[in-house]
C-alpha cells in the first residue's frame, strides 16, 4: 500500500475572540471623570441679628508693616488699602476680615487696643431695635459713618465694643 502522502494543510487559525457581554459591560461600567466641585460656603450662623459676616478692628501703630505682614507674608490676597481713610481691610475667610488703622484722636498712646467686634447684619436699624426691646443699651443709634456703613455700637458684659453695620444704601 503506497505512503499516504501528508498535506501540507496549515493549522486551522483559532477564531476571533468576539466582544462578549462581560467586556462590554465592564467598559460601561466605568465611572465618567469627575469634574472638581467647588466647595460650597459654609451655612450662614444661626443669629437674631442677622449677621453676614464677621469682622475685628485693631488699631496699629505700624500700617505699612502690617500690611506687609498679612498680605506678604500670610498671603491674604484679597484686602484693600483706603489711602484716604487710612485703613486697611483684609478678607480672611469666605465671612471674615480684619482691619488696621491707626489710633484716632483721643486714644491713648499706648499699645494697639484690644479688638472691636464688628458684625455686619443686614439691617443696622431692625437689629438695634430688636436689641432695644430686649433691653440691650447702646453707646450709639445707628449712624453714618464716613467710610460707608450705618453703625451702632454697643459694650459686651466685660466692656468690649460691638460694632453692629450694614453698608450704606446708596
Amino acid at each position: 500500500m503506497p505512503a499516504k502522502k501528508k498535506s501540507a494543510r496549515k493549522p486551522a487559525r483559532k477564531p476571533a475572540k468576539k466582544k462578549t457581554r462581560r467586556m462590554t459591560a465592564k467598559k460601561s461600567t466605568r465611572k465618567p471623570a469627575r469634574r472638581p466641585v467647588a466647595p460650597k460656603a459654609p451655612p450662614a450662623p444661626p443669629s437674631a441679628i442677622g449677621l453676614m459676616n464677621h469682622h475685628l478692628d485693631y488699631t496699629t501703630h505700624d500700617l505699612d508693616g502690617v500690611k506687609r505682614f498679612y498680605t506678604d507674608l500670610l498671603g491674604f490676597r484679597e484686602f484693600n488699602l483706603d489711602a484716604s481713610m487710612n485703613y486697611l481691610m483684609v478678607r480672611t475667610g469666605t465671612s471674615s476680615s480684619i482691619g488696621f488703622m491707626p489710633p484716632m484722636p483721643g486714644m491713648e498712646a499706648g499699645p494697639p487696643k484690644e479688638p472691636g467686634l464688628y458684625f455686619m447684619v443686614k439691617n443696622v436699624d431692625r437689629a438695634y431695635s430688636d436689641l432695644v426691646a430686649r433691653g440691650v443699651s447702646f453707646e450709639k443709634a445707628p449712624e453714618d459713618t464716613p467710610w460707608g456703613h450705618r453703625v451702632a455700637v454697643t459694650r459686651d458684659p466685660e466692656g468690649r465694643t460691638v460694632y453692629l453695620a450694614t453698608v450704606k444704601s446708596r
